[in-house]
Protein backbone atom coordinates (compact mmCIF):
# COMPACT_ATOMS: atom_id res chain seq x y z
CA UNK A 1 0.00 0.00 0.00
CA UNK A 2 2.81 2.41 0.81
CA UNK A 3 4.43 1.86 -2.61
CA UNK A 4 1.09 2.25 -4.42
CA UNK A 5 0.31 5.45 -2.54
CA UNK A 6 3.74 6.85 -3.41
CA UNK A 7 3.20 6.08 -7.07
CA UNK A 8 -0.20 7.76 -7.07
CA UNK A 9 1.29 10.76 -5.31
CA UNK A 10 3.92 11.04 -8.01
CA UNK A 11 1.24 10.80 -10.67
CA UNK A 12 -0.64 13.63 -9.00
CA UNK A 13 2.46 15.77 -8.75
CA UNK A 14 3.24 15.11 -12.40
CA UNK A 15 -0.23 16.27 -13.38
CA UNK A 16 0.26 19.47 -11.42
CA UNK A 17 3.60 20.12 -13.07
CA UNK A 18 2.03 19.60 -16.49
CA UNK A 19 -0.68 22.07 -15.55
CA UNK A 20 1.94 24.79 -15.46
CA UNK A 21 2.15 24.49 -19.22
CA UNK A 22 -1.37 25.85 -19.42
CA UNK A 23 -0.95 28.99 -17.32
CA UNK A 24 1.22 32.04 -17.32
CA UNK A 25 3.41 33.02 -20.23
CA UNK A 26 4.01 30.33 -22.83
CA UNK A 27 6.18 32.21 -25.27
CA UNK A 28 8.60 29.81 -26.88
CA UNK A 29 11.69 29.41 -28.96
CA UNK A 30 11.13 30.10 -32.63
CA UNK A 31 9.33 32.24 -35.18
CA UNK A 32 5.81 32.32 -36.55
CA UNK A 33 6.87 31.49 -40.10
CA UNK A 34 7.30 27.90 -41.19
CA UNK A 35 10.85 28.68 -42.34
CA UNK A 36 13.20 31.14 -40.55
CA UNK A 37 13.46 34.56 -42.17
CA UNK A 38 17.15 35.43 -42.10
CA UNK A 39 18.37 38.99 -42.43
CA UNK A 40 21.50 40.30 -44.06
CA UNK A 41 23.20 41.29 -40.80
CA UNK A 42 25.33 38.55 -39.26
CA UNK A 43 24.41 37.29 -35.81
CA UNK A 44 27.07 36.55 -33.21
CA UNK A 45 26.35 34.37 -30.17
CA UNK A 46 28.62 34.35 -27.12
CA UNK A 47 28.75 33.89 -23.36
CA UNK A 48 29.83 36.21 -20.57
CA UNK A 49 30.55 35.02 -17.02
CA UNK A 50 28.51 36.65 -14.25
CA UNK A 51 29.06 35.47 -10.67
CA UNK A 52 30.52 32.21 -12.04
CA UNK A 53 27.45 31.70 -14.22
CA UNK A 54 27.30 31.72 -18.00
CA UNK A 55 24.99 34.30 -19.56
CA UNK A 56 24.24 33.59 -23.21
CA UNK A 57 23.52 36.42 -25.61
CA UNK A 58 23.44 37.34 -29.28
CA UNK A 59 24.14 40.61 -31.02
CA UNK A 60 23.78 41.97 -34.52
CA UNK A 61 23.35 45.22 -36.40
CA UNK A 62 24.65 48.70 -35.61
CA UNK A 63 23.30 51.94 -34.19
CA UNK A 64 21.52 52.66 -30.92
CA UNK A 65 21.49 49.57 -28.69
CA UNK A 66 18.22 47.71 -28.24
CA UNK A 67 18.25 44.94 -25.60
CA UNK A 68 15.56 42.29 -26.04
CA UNK A 69 14.25 40.25 -23.09
CA UNK A 70 12.14 37.13 -23.67
CA UNK A 71 9.21 35.89 -21.65
CA UNK A 72 8.62 32.81 -19.53
CA UNK A 73 9.58 30.34 -20.82
CA UNK A 74 11.49 31.12 -24.00
CA UNK A 75 14.93 32.19 -25.15
CA UNK A 76 16.72 34.61 -27.45
CA UNK A 77 15.25 32.59 -30.34
CA UNK A 78 11.95 34.34 -29.65
CA UNK A 79 13.43 37.34 -31.43
CA UNK A 80 16.07 35.71 -33.63
CA UNK A 81 14.25 35.63 -36.90
CA UNK A 82 11.68 38.21 -38.05
CA UNK A 83 12.01 40.72 -35.18
CA UNK A 84 15.80 40.90 -35.29
CA UNK A 85 15.83 41.11 -39.07
CA UNK A 86 13.50 44.11 -38.92
CA UNK A 87 15.48 45.92 -36.22
CA UNK A 88 19.09 45.13 -37.13
CA UNK A 89 19.06 47.41 -40.15
CA UNK A 90 18.66 50.43 -37.85
CA UNK A 91 19.79 49.29 -34.39
CA UNK A 92 22.50 47.39 -32.58
CA UNK A 93 20.38 44.51 -31.28
CA UNK A 94 21.34 42.42 -28.24
CA UNK A 95 19.16 39.58 -26.90
CA UNK A 96 19.97 37.74 -23.67
CA UNK A 97 18.81 34.33 -22.43
CA UNK A 98 17.37 34.93 -18.96
CA UNK A 99 18.86 32.83 -16.12
CA UNK A 100 18.00 29.16 -16.54
CA UNK A 101 16.47 29.66 -19.98
CA UNK A 102 18.04 28.95 -23.34
CA UNK A 103 21.75 28.39 -22.81
CA UNK A 104 22.16 30.59 -19.71
CA UNK A 105 22.92 29.16 -16.27
CA UNK A 106 20.62 29.77 -13.31
CA UNK A 107 21.92 30.89 -9.90
CA UNK A 108 21.38 28.70 -6.87
CA UNK A 109 19.81 31.63 -5.00
CA UNK A 110 16.23 32.66 -5.65
CA UNK A 111 16.24 34.35 -9.06
CA UNK A 112 13.47 36.90 -8.57
CA UNK A 113 12.81 39.52 -11.22
CA UNK A 114 14.87 41.97 -9.14
CA UNK A 115 17.82 39.54 -9.02
CA UNK A 116 17.54 38.99 -12.76
CA UNK A 117 17.62 42.77 -13.28
CA UNK A 118 20.91 42.86 -11.38
CA UNK A 119 22.34 40.01 -13.47
CA UNK A 120 21.22 41.70 -16.68
CA UNK A 121 22.85 44.95 -15.56
CA UNK A 122 26.12 43.12 -14.91
CA UNK A 123 25.92 41.43 -18.30
CA UNK A 124 25.35 44.72 -20.12
CA UNK A 125 28.13 46.39 -18.14
CA UNK A 126 30.60 43.73 -19.26
CA UNK A 127 29.45 44.28 -22.84
CA UNK A 128 29.99 48.02 -22.46
CA UNK A 129 26.32 48.80 -22.99
CA UNK A 130 24.99 51.89 -21.20
CA UNK A 131 21.54 53.46 -21.38
CA UNK A 132 19.99 50.82 -23.69
CA UNK A 133 16.47 50.75 -25.03
CA UNK A 134 14.90 47.72 -23.33
CA UNK A 135 12.34 45.60 -25.20
CA UNK A 136 10.63 43.09 -22.91
CA UNK A 137 7.92 40.56 -23.72
CA UNK A 138 5.47 39.41 -21.01
CA UNK A 139 7.62 38.24 -18.04
CA UNK A 140 10.50 39.97 -19.81
CA UNK A 141 8.52 43.22 -19.65
CA UNK A 142 8.35 42.83 -15.87
CA UNK A 143 12.13 42.47 -15.93
CA UNK A 144 12.45 45.64 -18.02
CA UNK A 145 10.29 47.48 -15.48
CA UNK A 146 12.41 46.16 -12.60
CA UNK A 147 15.55 47.30 -14.43
CA UNK A 148 14.16 50.81 -14.96
CA UNK A 149 13.18 51.09 -11.29
CA UNK A 150 16.57 49.87 -10.06
CA UNK A 151 18.73 51.74 -12.58
CA UNK A 152 16.64 54.82 -13.50
CA UNK A 153 19.58 56.73 -14.98
CA UNK A 154 20.91 53.79 -17.01
CA UNK A 155 18.09 53.12 -19.45
CA UNK A 156 16.90 55.27 -22.37
CA UNK A 157 13.42 53.87 -22.90
CA UNK A 158 11.13 50.86 -22.54
CA UNK A 159 9.12 48.93 -25.12
CA UNK A 160 6.80 46.59 -23.23
CA UNK A 161 5.12 43.82 -25.28
CA UNK A 162 2.07 42.14 -23.69
CA UNK A 163 3.50 43.14 -20.30
CA UNK A 164 2.98 41.18 -17.10
CA UNK A 165 2.90 44.22 -14.81
CA UNK A 166 0.47 43.38 -12.00
CA UNK A 167 -0.02 40.32 -9.77
CA UNK A 168 -2.06 37.48 -11.21
CA UNK A 169 -3.33 35.13 -8.50
CA UNK A 170 -3.73 32.16 -10.84
CA UNK A 171 -2.54 28.57 -10.73
CA UNK A 172 1.22 28.56 -10.99
CA UNK A 173 2.78 29.93 -7.83
CA UNK A 174 2.00 27.07 -5.38
CA UNK A 175 3.51 24.53 -7.78
CA UNK A 176 7.04 25.79 -7.26
CA UNK A 177 7.36 23.82 -4.05
CA UNK A 178 6.78 20.53 -5.90
CA UNK A 179 9.91 20.62 -8.02
CA UNK A 180 12.01 21.38 -4.91
CA UNK A 181 11.05 18.05 -3.32
CA UNK A 182 14.13 15.78 -3.67
CA UNK A 183 13.72 12.92 -6.17
CA UNK A 184 9.97 13.42 -6.51
CA UNK A 185 10.46 16.84 -8.06
CA UNK A 186 12.86 15.52 -10.67
CA UNK A 187 10.71 12.47 -11.34
CA UNK A 188 7.66 14.63 -11.84
CA UNK A 189 9.45 16.92 -14.26
CA UNK A 190 10.89 14.00 -16.21
CA UNK A 191 7.58 12.17 -16.38
CA UNK A 192 5.84 15.36 -17.37
CA UNK A 193 7.75 15.40 -20.63
CA UNK A 194 6.62 11.87 -21.44
CA UNK A 195 3.02 11.73 -20.29
CA UNK A 196 0.75 13.86 -22.52
CA UNK A 197 3.32 16.67 -22.50
CA UNK A 198 3.11 17.36 -26.24
CA UNK A 199 -0.69 17.48 -26.21
CA UNK A 200 -0.87 19.86 -23.24
CA UNK A 201 1.87 22.06 -24.63
CA UNK A 202 0.04 22.32 -27.94
CA UNK A 203 -3.14 23.33 -26.15
CA UNK A 204 -1.32 26.03 -24.23
CA UNK A 205 0.38 27.40 -27.34
CA UNK A 206 -2.88 27.50 -29.28
CA UNK A 207 -4.21 29.72 -26.50
CA UNK A 208 -1.10 31.90 -26.59
CA UNK A 209 -1.22 32.40 -30.36
CA UNK A 210 -4.99 32.92 -30.53
CA UNK A 211 -6.51 34.32 -32.73
CA UNK A 212 -3.58 33.50 -35.05
CA UNK A 213 -2.84 29.90 -36.00
CA UNK A 214 -0.14 27.95 -34.16
CA UNK A 215 2.46 26.96 -36.81
CA UNK A 216 3.39 23.26 -36.79
CA UNK A 217 7.10 24.00 -37.14
CA UNK A 218 6.94 26.29 -34.12
CA UNK A 219 5.35 23.54 -32.04
CA UNK A 220 7.99 21.00 -33.11
CA UNK A 221 10.85 23.27 -32.10
CA UNK A 222 9.22 24.15 -28.78
CA UNK A 223 8.57 20.50 -27.94
CA UNK A 224 12.25 19.65 -28.39
CA UNK A 225 13.72 22.73 -26.72
CA UNK A 226 11.35 24.23 -24.18
CA UNK A 227 10.52 21.16 -22.09
CA UNK A 228 14.05 20.55 -20.84
CA UNK A 229 14.25 19.92 -17.10
CA UNK A 230 16.38 23.02 -16.45
CA UNK A 231 14.05 25.23 -18.45
CA UNK A 232 10.89 23.84 -16.85
CA UNK A 233 12.28 24.30 -13.34
CA UNK A 234 13.23 27.87 -14.20
CA UNK A 235 9.77 28.47 -15.63
CA UNK A 236 8.08 27.28 -12.44
CA UNK A 237 10.36 29.31 -10.18
CA UNK A 238 9.87 32.43 -12.28
CA UNK A 239 6.10 32.08 -12.18
CA UNK A 240 6.13 31.44 -8.44
CA UNK A 241 8.18 34.50 -7.52
CA UNK A 242 6.70 37.08 -9.88
CA UNK A 243 3.50 38.02 -8.04
CA UNK A 244 5.33 38.99 -4.86
CA UNK A 245 7.71 41.21 -6.83
CA UNK A 246 4.93 42.81 -8.86
CA UNK A 247 2.99 43.71 -5.73
CA UNK A 248 5.97 45.80 -4.62
CA UNK A 249 7.03 47.10 -8.03
CA UNK A 250 3.56 48.20 -9.12
CA UNK A 251 3.43 50.78 -6.34
CA UNK A 252 6.43 52.54 -7.93
CA UNK A 253 5.57 52.62 -11.63
CA UNK A 254 4.79 56.34 -11.45
CA UNK A 255 8.49 56.89 -10.64
CA UNK A 256 9.54 55.73 -14.12
CA UNK A 257 10.53 58.84 -16.07
CA UNK A 258 12.00 57.39 -19.27
CA UNK A 259 9.87 57.13 -22.44
CA UNK A 260 7.63 54.04 -22.43
CA UNK A 261 5.61 52.45 -25.22
CA UNK A 262 3.27 49.58 -24.32
CA UNK A 263 2.14 47.15 -27.02
CA UNK A 264 -0.77 44.78 -26.43
CA UNK A 265 -3.02 42.49 -28.42
CA UNK A 266 -6.73 43.11 -27.84
CA UNK A 267 -7.42 39.35 -27.70
CA UNK A 268 -4.54 38.31 -25.41
CA UNK A 269 -5.72 35.25 -23.43
CA UNK A 270 -2.51 34.82 -21.41
CA UNK A 271 -1.93 38.27 -19.87
CA UNK A 272 -5.07 40.36 -19.54
CA UNK A 273 -4.66 43.70 -21.38
CA UNK A 274 -7.21 45.33 -19.06
CA UNK A 275 -5.41 44.28 -15.89
CA UNK A 276 -1.90 44.90 -17.23
CA UNK A 277 -1.25 47.01 -20.35
CA UNK A 278 -4.09 49.49 -19.88
CA UNK A 279 -3.53 49.79 -16.13
CA UNK A 280 0.19 50.27 -16.70
CA UNK A 281 -0.43 53.09 -19.14
CA UNK A 282 -2.48 54.89 -16.49
CA UNK A 283 0.25 54.36 -13.91
CA UNK A 284 3.08 55.77 -16.08
CA UNK A 285 1.92 59.26 -17.13
CA UNK A 286 4.26 59.67 -20.12
CA UNK A 287 3.63 56.21 -21.55
CA UNK A 288 2.01 55.53 -24.92
CA UNK A 289 -0.11 52.54 -25.90
CA UNK A 290 -0.34 50.55 -29.12
CA UNK A 291 -3.32 48.20 -29.26
CA UNK A 292 -3.06 45.62 -32.04
CA UNK A 293 -6.48 44.55 -33.21
CA UNK A 294 -7.25 40.85 -33.57
CA UNK A 295 -3.94 39.90 -31.92
CA UNK A 296 -3.00 37.70 -29.00
CA UNK A 297 -0.04 37.21 -26.69
CA UNK A 298 2.77 36.17 -29.04
CA UNK A 299 3.48 39.64 -30.40
CA UNK A 300 7.21 39.07 -31.18
CA UNK A 301 6.26 36.18 -33.47
CA UNK A 302 2.97 37.38 -34.95
CA UNK A 303 3.53 41.17 -35.14
CA UNK A 304 7.29 41.83 -35.02
CA UNK A 305 6.84 45.02 -37.04
CA UNK A 306 5.06 46.55 -34.03
CA UNK A 307 8.40 46.65 -32.17
CA UNK A 308 9.92 48.90 -34.83
CA UNK A 309 6.77 51.04 -34.78
CA UNK A 310 7.04 51.40 -31.00
CA UNK A 311 10.71 52.39 -31.20
CA UNK A 312 9.85 55.11 -33.73
CA UNK A 313 7.33 56.54 -31.25
CA UNK A 314 10.08 57.35 -28.76
CA UNK A 315 11.24 60.97 -28.58
CA UNK A 316 14.03 61.84 -31.08
CA UNK A 317 16.57 62.26 -28.27
CA UNK A 318 16.30 58.54 -27.46
CA UNK A 319 16.49 57.26 -31.00
CA UNK A 320 19.50 56.38 -33.12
Amino acid sequence: MEVLLSFRTRQFLTALILATLLCGDVSAQSTLTEQPVRGAASITKRFVIIENLRAHYLETGSGRTVVMIHGNAGSIQDFEFAAIKILSSSYHVVAVDRPGHGASDRPSKKATVEVQAELLHQTLSILGITEPLLVGHSWGAALALAYALKYPNEVSGLILLAPAAYPDESCCAPLATIERIPVIGDLSLTAGKLVAGHKMLRRGLVKAFYPQRLPNQYLKLVSSLWLGQKQLKSYIDDEASLNESLRIMSKRYSEICVPVVIVTGDKDQIVSPTQNAYALQRAIPQSKLIEIKNAGHEIPQTHPESIATALRMLPPSTQN
